[in-house]
């Protein structure tokens, strides 16, 4: 045989052996993007969920990584902006090759929903509650967090249940926090709690004093606020100038340390209460998800790390059961590793059964992830009390309450 013959059919064998790979048979590994917001009102927010996820993605490369390789990240910022968030996305997955896309907050998931299905890269957020996504997430687009819904249920029974005869509702314009105190009024409403106002207001605003006036003179029992950072401190502040001496019921942009930076904590301890999406922290899953922030942060977990952090194992494990190491076949499996197998907790157990050809129920950190056809997982939610100048647990509302 001639040296060109030779070569020709060596060539040959290579293209034939490299056509018989699984699709998965890579070694360099699989690229998340991280997109959040690290600046505007949610910038507190974002940080913890990229430190989470980066804190998951750690933990399946020493375990040995996927079946895919190794996982990267890139991380880019959103500034709280779709617009921004679509042209970052188009670039982690063009340029990097990004199979996930983690973090977008509710207003960029939306925005997001074409470019995941047209590119077939899954979108996953632990926060993007909009009930918008109810109806056009489920495929590529998922999240591990309940929906807004959830929310409202969450805090109207929350208002039943402190004995309340009068509350008032300042409600942000905004999709997101509309849909949930309308929820919340309508638990306040059979209740037969006095709704003495309900009034939505835009944000960006100087100041809220003319919102305030018909609330401050009905003098109610609970004001429920449902805004963002730089809204709520402001109508906090001035409810506090005008005399307001009842108790508050905040949403989950309020459950930051931070808040108690931009007021005088004296306006909040021991009178306001935060309602967010939590984990139940009695389960094992939390607690070893806890010690190990604890171990690698010196910190415990801040909201939504738990949401954050499963997201990052949720898409490892796909990646692990899929047939590609593609975001096509994350999509295809997601939901099977979340349900009707043997119950595992890490990924280094989800790895082993998968390899003695086990199916597998991933239960996480922030509770088990079993999906509807929405993408969504069942919610469960913590109401936090302001005490000396810090979010303190007060009650735990499990999943099992809305059901």
């Amino acid at each position: 045989m001639t040296l060109a013959r030779s070569a020709a059919a060596l060539a040959a064998l290579t293209t034939a052996l490299t056509a018989m790979q699984p699709a998965f048979a890579q070694t360099d590994g699989v690229t998340l993007g991280v997109l959040v917001p690290l600046t505007g009102e949610l910038g507190e927010f974002g940080k913890i969920v990229a430190d989470a996820v980066q804190l998951g993605v750690d933990q399946v490369n020493e375990a040995g990584g996927t079946k895919c390789g190794p996982l990267r990240t890139v991380v880019a910022d959103t500034g709280g902006s779709a617009e921004q968030a679509i042209r970052e996305a188009n670039k982690m997955i063009d340029s990097e090759g990004a199979v996930a896309i983690l973090g977008p907050a509710s207003g960029e998931m939306v925005a997001l929903v074409d470019l995941a299905k047209r590119k077939k890269t899954v979108m996953m957020s632990p926060y993007a509650g909009t009930i918008t996504l109810n109806e056009i997430g489920g495929d590529y687009v998922y999240r591990t967090v309940s929906s807004d819904l959830g929310d409202g249920a969450a805090s109207g029974l929350w208002l039943t249940r402190k004995g309340y005869k009068s509350v008032a509702f300042l409600i942000q314009n905004e999709e997101s926090t509309i849909s949930p105190a309308q929820v919340a009024r309508e638990a306040v409403a059979e209740a037969g709690i006095e709704l003495t106002d309900m009034i939505v207001y835009n944000p960006g605003q100087p100041s809220y004093q003319a919102e305030l006036i018909s609330v401050l003179s009905h003098n109610p029992d609970a004001i429920y606020l449902a805004g963002g950072q730089e809204s709520g401190v402001t109508v906090l502040k001035e409810a506090a100038a005008g005399g307001f001496g009842g108790e508050w019921l905040l949403t989950a942009d309020l459950a930051v340390p931070e808040v108690f930076e931009a007021l005088d904590p004296r306006i909040l301890n021991d009178r306001a209460y935060v309602e967010i999406a939590e984990a139940d922290g009695t389960l094992p899953e939390f607690k070893a998800f806890a010690e190990l922030t604890q171990e690698k942060t010196g910190a415990a977990p801040g909201p939504f790390a738990a949401n954050s952090y499963d997201m990052a194992m949720l898409t490892a494990i796909s990646l692990e059961a899929a047939e590609a190491c593609t975001g096509e076949g994350i999509n295809a499996v997601i939901r099977d590793v979340t349900e009707g197998g043997e119950k595992v907790a890490t990924f280094a157990a989800a790895k082993a059964a998968l390899a003695e050809g086990k199916d597998i129920d991933y239960e996480g950190a922030s509770g088990p992830l079993s999906l509807d056809e929405s993408g969504t997982p069942a919610g469960a939610y913590m109401i936090k009390k302001a005490v000396d100048g810090a979010w303190t647990d007060e009650a735990f509302l499990p999943a099992s309450e809305f059901e």
